[in-house]
């Protein structure tokens, strides 16, 4: 190649690298600490891209940032705000809410009905949208209806319960983790789906093996993310798809799942809460807000919110249990108080407990919110 070539290359590589500085001067510029940023990168490739641990990032950020509250990052070139101090968090949702209603829109190719049902999930929807949908879900979460689901739960919690003791007299170590995900799976098929799938027993069952590949965070997933995220037209334009091939499989067995339960034998799960908000008399506007895609999308929603973060709280806390003895001690103690006063394990001597719990923390100082909590 010429000089001139050359020339215009090099040109072209230091404007590229000036335009990246510059979009990586937009928290310095208003005094927020920010770690150093790869060119257009930013810092994608640490919280996403190359480490799969991405909290190992955030908590070196929280330490060396611990006093200032806060620290700004990049996602390529987009500002990202982290915060951990509860004072700021109460403003974000309450104080000033209405400032931060809606999160990050996502513009996905809505012709093809596998984006287009990511878009009806209620964390997608913004504006009037949102406020129609989160209306219509709200009084689902109610402590009637909730209550309502809790044989289900117990139901497999009694056969975590017998699986695991089945597994500690055969071996020397159980793998709680795993034991706490197909449970977490079996409740989340039941409650949500209507779905007996069984995966503690058998390992092989498809709505598991689904589900593992619809979690499973694969190389092609995250370049597909990542270039998503630089390019959002392009990736629109040639119709490339954000959401697994195995979200068809859901939606597929939601769908099922509706058509068998119209006229037929209620389970008093999530499915059916959204059937009887959709055909509220009261309400019929609710038939428009909750359509087929609609209630196929929350339901999705359920299993994607529930399954890893429900597990990982449960494996973390079995964890501590096992560190700490006397704490399991005293677990077992209020357990047996409970049984003593209520007869059984009951949703409302759960709720019973958890309220003493509070009171009882909040007169010691022991509900003080933690100075760890991380908000992106």
């Amino acid at each position: 190649m010429g000089v001139e070539t050359w020339l215009l290359v090099a040109t072209v590589a230091v404007l590229a690298w000036l335009y990246s500085r510059w979009r990586h001067s937009y928290w310095s510029s208003r005094g927020v600490p920010s770690p150093p940023a790869l060119p257009f990168l930013g810092h994608y490739h640490k919280a996403f891209f190359i480490s799969r641990t991405s909290w190992i990032f955030y908590n070196e950020m929280y330490k060396k940032f611990r006093d200032s509250s806060m620290f700004g990052m990049y996602e390529v070139w987009n500002p990202i705000l982290v915060l951990w101090d509860p004072e700021i968090m109460k403003h974000i949702f309450i104080k000033d809410f209405d400032h931060f209603t809606d999160r990050r829109t996502f513009d996905l190719d809505t012709g093809n009905e596998r984006e287009q049902m990511s878009m009806e999930m209620l964390t997608m929807k913004t504006g009037a949208e949102w406020k129609n949908l989160r209306a219509i879900m709200t009084p689902t979460f109610t402590s009637g209806k909730i209550k309502s689901m809790f044989p289900l739960v117990c139901d497999k919690a009694d056969a975590l319960v017998k699986f695991s003791m089945k597994q500690a007299a055969e071996n020397p170590h159980v793998d709680m983790k795993n034991n706490f995900g197909r449970f977490t799976m079996d409740t989340i098929a039941s409650c949500a789906f209507g779905i007996e799938c069984n995966s503690l027993v058998d390992k092989n069952a498809e709505f598991p093996r689904k589900a593992e590949k619809f979690f499973l965070a694969s190389f092609t997933a995250i370049m597909k993310i990542m270039l998503y995220l630089v390019m959002p037209k392009p990736f629109k334009f040639f119709r490339a798809h954000l959401n697994p091939s195995e979200t068809d499989f859901f939606m597929d067995v939601i769908r099922k799942t509706v058509a068998a339960r119209q006229g037929g034998k209620k389970r008093g799960d999530f499915l059916d809460l959204l059937l009887e908000a959709r055909d509220d008399p009261d309400n019929p506007n609710n038939k428009q807000v909750l359509g087929e895609l609609t209630i196929v999308a929350q339901s999705v929603l359920f299993l994607a919110a529930g399954y890893d973060t429900t597990a990982s709280l449960l494996s973390f806390s079995s964890f501590l249990l096992a560190k700490n003895k006397d704490q399991q001690h005293r677990l077992r103690d209020e357990l047996r108080q409970m049984v003593a006063e209520h007869g059984d394990i009951t949703y409302q001597a759960i709720m019973e407990d958890s309220a003493k719990g509070v009171a009882r923390g909040g007169a010691n100082g022991a509900m003080a919110p933690p100075n760890s909590t991380h908000l992106l």
